[in-house]
This record gives structure tokens, sequence and C-alpha cells, in this order.
């Protein structure tokens, strides 16, 4: 069963909500579960060694009492967890590629946890993080019964929203026990000297960190009246967030972004976008708003190091061409190969030939591999 848009809009506010309410993820996992019309036992299930997140981080469809035996006895016999290193980062990947059904159905796991519940031991899901301090996966299981007319939609499901709920995550880790300055040194993301700033649909600044409040003040980039309204020097930027605050405030989803901005002495910026909620900023170390009703949409400046572009980057890197580097990025943007030949105006058969040499010369076996190490070098090159 295909997912209508207006639920995936619905999904991925829920899940932008939980960006700074991680609380939101339980909301987020009840409604997914029921996404599609049935009950799909759902789980965001991980680890992250910095914000110390438990092992079973959020679920939703379980019986409580296996849930609590999973928590208690089988968190660390995960018969599944063994292949979670075959899963490429937003890909999907089925319950039975994880572990076969005749191997499971041979463990203690399935007679315990997966047969009373009526046998759900179908589905899969998609890997959101797997790295040496953290993994994060977002999967769901599928009565036996149920496998062939929901678990594909199911997996699509998945890896649709992994964008959004990676997003996510990420700024569970910037805002939620951390200092952003802190969480970006350590993660070699944007590093020390991050400015974030808070503007709600009106263009009000609502919170700026020292490194924010330096930038207004200097006005290079960007600045503020007398009423705390952000001002770009760009107009170009600036009807860009006008867009995204008109978008956020019509209860759109799809706020995140990244942009290349260059201020007035010439020095060149990244400035990434995320979309959220007033209200749900109340809980957070950014502390309760005088006004906590409506949208915001959340900014982080970087002054940029490495001049090279990202495509630029990945020639260098694969020593790619530049019609398949351009291809790869757009496949890291999260596009599907048809997707991709579309928006560049060449054929599909074009495309998947780009895919294939790019996966050739980068020692790849599998596009999430690709991607995976794409993301990499994205984060470190501070594009």
């Amino acid at each position: 069963m295909v997912v209508r848009a207006e639920k995936l809009v619905e999904l991925s506010n829920l899940a932008a909500a939980a960006s700074v309410d991680p609380s939101q993820w339980q909301v987020f996992l009840d409604a997914m579960g029921r996404a599609q019309g049935t009950q799909v036992c759902t789980q965001l299930i991980g680890y992250d060694e910095l914000s110390k997140a438990a092992p079973l981080a959020y679920a939703s469809g379980y019986d409580p009492e296996i849930l609590h035996l999973y928590e208690t006895h089988y968190a660390d016999r995960n018969p599944y967890a063994a292949n979670f290193a075959k899963c490429g980062i937003g890909d999907a990947i089925t319950a039975h590629e994880l572990c076969a059904p005749s191997e499971l159905k041979r463990t203690q796991f399935y007679a315990d946890i997966l047969e009373p519940l009526e046998d759900i031991h179908a589905g899969g899901g998609s890997m959101l993080a797997f790295d040496a301090s953290r993994m994060f996966l977002i999967g769901g299981n599928v009565r036996a019964r149920d496998k062939d007319k929901h678990e594909d939609g199911w997996l699509q499901l998945c890896v649709r929203l992994a964008p959004v709920i990676r997003q996510s995550l990420e700024v569970n880790r910037m805002i939620m026990g951390l200092t952003f300055e802190k969480w970006a040194a350590e993660r070699h993301l944007l590093g020390t000297g991050t400015a974030i700033l808070i503007v709600d649909p009106a263009m009000m600044v609502h919170y700026a960190c020292s490194e924010g409040e330096k930038m207004l003040g200097e006005g290079s980039l960007i600045g503020c009246d007398m009423y705390r309204r952000l001002k770009f020097s760009s107009e170009e930027m600036q009807a860009q967030l006008v867009s995204l605050l008109r978008r956020s405030s019509n209860g759109h989803s799809d706020v995140f972004g990244n942009a290349r901005l260059i201020d007035a002495k010439g020095t060149e910026w990244t400035c990434r976008t995320i979309g959220m909620k007033l209200g749900d900023l109340d809980q957070s170390p950014f502390g309760a708003f005088l006004n906590g009703r409506g949208q915001a949409v959340l900014l982080a400046f970087k002054a940029v190091e490495n001049t090279m572009s990202s495509t630029e980057q990945l020639q260098q890197e694969f020593a790619l061409s530049n019609a398949e580097a351009k291809t790869v990025l757009l496949l890291a943007k999260g596009m599907s190969a048809a997707e991709v030949a579309d928006q560049r105006n060449v054929s599909i058969h074009t495309v998947r030939n780009q895919i294939k040499s790019a996966l050739s010369k980068s020692g790849c076996r599998r596009q999430g591999e690709l991607l995976q190490k794409v993301e990499q070098l994205r984060l470190t090159g501070g594009w």
C-alpha cells in the first residue's frame, strides 16, 4: 500500500517536531506505524555514545510486556543486529535480508518476541546513521500474513522519511544536552564558531547564540533592525528565507537545506536551515519564548575554509567526471535515478551508466555505500 502525499507531509512534520523535542519521536512512531491502515510494530532503534541515547530509543505497537522483555533480555542479542552493517545509509533492507526466516525461527528471540505478536517476522527498515560512535535505524515488524500486501509499501515509507529523520536526529544532537559549538567541533561538522539563529515568519529573531549576535552586530552578511527583524545583505538569500518561512508557516516540512553565501568582505559562508515550531522550543536549551506559537526556521552559519565546490570535491576524491559527480550529488539529496534523469535532462540509461561508473571509481559495490562516503565527505568538507 502506497502512502498518500498528505500523509507523508504529516509524518515529516512530526519528525521535524521531534528535532527539538525528542518526546515527539513517540508521537511520530505511533503515526508512522498506522500510516498504511494496518498496525506495523515500529521502532527507532540504536545508540549514541555522545548524547548517551538509550539502546532502544522509541517503539510503537508492541505489547508492553514483550517490549520490556526485549529491553531487559534481548537488546544485545537481537539476531537482526549482526547484519546491520550491510545496510547502506538511507537504503531499504528487509527483515529477511537481515536474518533469514529459517535461521530466525530457531532462535529464542523469535519464540519470545516475534511469534507471540502474531508472527511479526516480516518488514524491515532503513539505516539512518552508522559510525564508530552511533547507530540508528528506523524499522518495523510486519505480520507474516501481511508481508505481500504491506512490506513493500512499508519499506518505501522508511526510505521516503529517512532524510527528515536523519536531519532531526542531527538537530537532537545539536541542541539537546550539548552546546552546538561542542557538538560540531567533536563531530567535525561545522566546527567551533558556528552562529545559530531562530527566526519566525515575520523575520523576528527569537534566539541568537554569541556568534550569531556577533554576526548581527557586524552586519557584513546579516543584520537586524531595531525590532530585531533579520535582514540579509544578499537580496537573493533574503527572498529564499522569506520563501522558507512562508512554507514553514503553511505547514510544509521540506524546509531543510544548505546554501553558500558571500558577505560584504568577500568571505564565503555555509548556511544550513531547518524548520521547527516555536512552541516546541519551550522545553529546549533555548528556553521559553514570549510568543510560543507558530513556525520558525533555525539557521546555522559557518565560514567556509575549503573554497572547492561539492562537485569539485567529489571529482577530486573519487576521480569522477563532472557529470558523474553531479549525478551522485543528486542521489545524495534523496533523488531516484529517474528523478536525476529528469532533473539533468538526460536518459535514465545515461544516469545508470554514470552511477555504475561512480561505483567502480569509488571502490563501492552498492549505491548506499557510495552515498555513505559522500555524506562523510560532506560532513568533513563543510558543504
